[in-house]
């Protein structure tokens, strides 16, 4: 943790702090996070995810990387941030914070989003091998400020299914919730997307149906997120954005067949001051259009989408 973050002023009760959900608030964007209080306080970061019970607060999870009592693997991290997007203490005076998830060990957790009902789902559905076993956890959000784990309850297994020759599963990083259907990634070529259709009952087999991919050339995605008011969907790579255009009057598969038909009207390279910042999760800062990113090597990034003429 950097010294900023050590020497960062007291804030106020929690969920009094003005944060980046409160309308009319001043968001300055366009800056690494990091460079005005702090790192993440562990590496491996993949994956990141709103609140919508908590302004100001974010979820994210490491994929892999070293595991101690106080780097955990088998936890969500919080991050808590105010108008200014410095970053605020969660608990205690801690920045970020983990809650440990039981029932869910972390072979590859590769993202985090959150329903409708405001369950978080996990996705542990990494697979360079091509055949390793793939999950999805369904958790309850305990409140960020207490000590409380999250708790799994439901797991569901999956495959895609159209696995390459030889292979039993394809890879994936990026999962998006949208109008009550849950959709992943594949970490390939034109990054196809696959609804998830869950069984009736808890902890069966999901099945996985292809619904696009996209014509412009991107590859291999790690983040998946769309803003509140629908106009635009992002995709994020290891070390580039994509913004793309979206009709906020589509729905589920309409809405991302046509939004990942066209060209980005935005892209742009993370400013990453290591070089190679190996950006893994992003959400959509809720009721605006700058994006949190953040990144395997701890930095973190608050960008806006850019003009909507910058196709480059």
């Amino acid at each position: 943790m950097s010294a900023a973050a050590q020497t960062a002023k007291p804030a106020a009760p929690f969920g009094d702090t003005p944060s980046l959900t409160v309308p009319g608030a001043l968001v300055k964007a366009g800056q690494p996070i990091a460079i005005h209080t702090a790192d993440l306080p562990a590496s491996e970061a993949s994956g990141l995810v709103a609140s919508r019970r908590h302004p100001g607060v974010f979820y994210w999870l490491r994929d892999g990387g070293g595991a101690t009592s106080q780097r955990p693997r088998a936890a969500l991290w919080t991050i808590r941030l105010g108008e200014q997007a410095q970053a605020y203490p969660v608990r205690r005076g801690e920045n970020f914070p983990f809650a440990q998830v039981f029932e869910a060990p972390n072979t590859d957790w590769e993202d985090v989003v959150i329903d409708d009902d405001d369950n978080l789902w996990i996705g542990d559905i990494g697979a360079n091998d091509c055949v390793s076993k793939q999950y999805l956890y369904r958790t309850l959000e305990p409140e960020p400020d207490t000590d409380d784990p999250f708790m799994v309850t439901a797991k569901y297994p999956l495959a895609f299914p159209d696995p390459a020759p030889g292979c039993k599963t394809r890879n994936a990083e990026a999962m998006l919730w949208l109008d009550g259907e849950l959709y992943v990634f594949a970490k390939t070529a034109n990054s196809p997307v696959y609804r998830v259709v869950l069984p009736a009952e808890r902890n069966a087999p999901v099945a996985m149906l292809p619904v696009a991919k996209f014509d412009y050339a991107v590859n291999k995605i790690s983040v998946s997120t769309v803003s509140d008011d629908r106009t635009r969907l992002t995709l994020a790579g290891h070390a580039r954005y994509w913004v793309f255009a979206a009709d906020p009057a589509l729905t589920g598969d309409a809405f991302l067949r046509e939004a990942m038909s066209g060209k980005p009207v935005h892209t742009a390279t993370f400013d990453s001051a290591a070089g190679n910042a190996s950006v893994e999760g992003g959400s959509y800062v809720p009721g605006t259009h700058d994006l949190l990113f953040v990144a395997e090597n701890k930095e973190i990034f608050l960008v806006p989408d850019g003009p909507a003429a910058d196709v480059r």
